[in-house]
């Protein structure tokens, strides 16, 4: 078993595309001249967004107000079928989950925890393409999506100022595009073709729903980026090296393990769940 830790290559492979359109959609072209000038293949990257299949997802260039999750979302983990799925979960891998604790320091249950929130274990890994999500996201801070969202936001939020839109879909825009790269790094590293992968609504993948960077730092693999993306071994390993490297110890405090959580998740609700979760599973 191997830490992949992927070294950045300013580079994509030599794939074909073989649904392209006949243009390339305008509001692609600043995000092509971008990555063009990061590094990676002009030519390479417009067969890659005329494909149809690269096509903008307009609601990905939305800029939502809402800014905290409703603790009623992830209410249906904690009912009795969910805990019992994650109690089948444990048993059916207790030797693993036994070894992977003792090697991380990880407690087994947060692990199993994660596993079923973040994708049930791996009934609901996403059903986007990655490549057009953090696209169309890593251009939602373009002047005229600006202005559209503006006006839209404007009738509902009249005190709502265009500086604050503008800074925050920056914020996003730059996120989205930074995992933009990692993920087009991944997929040249594994020969992978990158319109083919997909993942959650803001471009998580696999069991764990790691976003590409997290996948280049913390992900553990023996089998490649494909295999990796629905093997359960590989995410309970990967999960445990993401927590511990993070700094979680069995035995730690409450806050501590919050604190810990919020890096997987920025979200009190979501953070509150895998804790309640783990309890029930302990049969606390």
């Amino acid at each position: 078993m191997i830490i992949l830790i992927v070294s950045l290559l300013f580079f994509l492979p030599s794939l074909t595309y073989g649904n392209a359109t006949l243009t390339l959609p305008a509001n692609y072209q600043p995000l092509i001249e971008r990555l063009s000038k990061d590094g990676f293949d002009s030519e390479l990257l417009s067969k890659l967004f005329m494909d149809e299949r690269a096509e903008i997802i307009p609601e990905r260039m939305l800029i939502s107000l809402r800014s905290k999750e409703k603790e009623a979302w992830y209410t249906p983990f904690l009912s009795p079928d969910s805990i019992l799925l994650a109690k089948k979960f444990l048993h059916q891998n207790l030797k693993q989950l036994v070894q992977v604790e003792k090697r991380f320091n990880v407690d087994k249950e947060v692990i199993v925890a994660i596993l079923l929130v973040e994708s049930r274990f791996g009934e609901n890994k996403g059903k986007h393409r990655v490549i057009p999500t953090l696209a169309s996201m890593a251009i939602m801070d373009a002047p005229d999506n600006l202005q559209n969202n503006f006006l839209i936001l404007k009738e509902t939020e009249p005190e709502l100022t265009y500086e604050w839109l503008e800074n925050s879909a920056q914020r996003r825009a730059n996120w989205a595009y930074h995992e933009l790269k990692c993920f087009l790094t991944i997929t040249h590293d594994e020969r992978v073709d990158p319109l083919e992968v997909k993942g959650s609504y803001a471009g998580a993948l696999g069991m764990p729903q790691f976003i590409p960077s997290s996948y280049m730092v913390f992900a553990i693999s023996k089998g490649g980026f494909e295999n990796w993306l629905s093997n359960k071994e590989e995410a309970i390993l990967s999960i445990a090296n993401y927590l511990n490297l993070h700094g979680w110890k069995k035995g730690m405090s409450m806050e501590r393990k919050r604190k810990i959580l919020w890096y997987y998740n920025h979200s009190d609700p979501y953070i509150e769940t895998i804790l309640k979760v783990a309890q029930k599973i302990k049969g606390k």
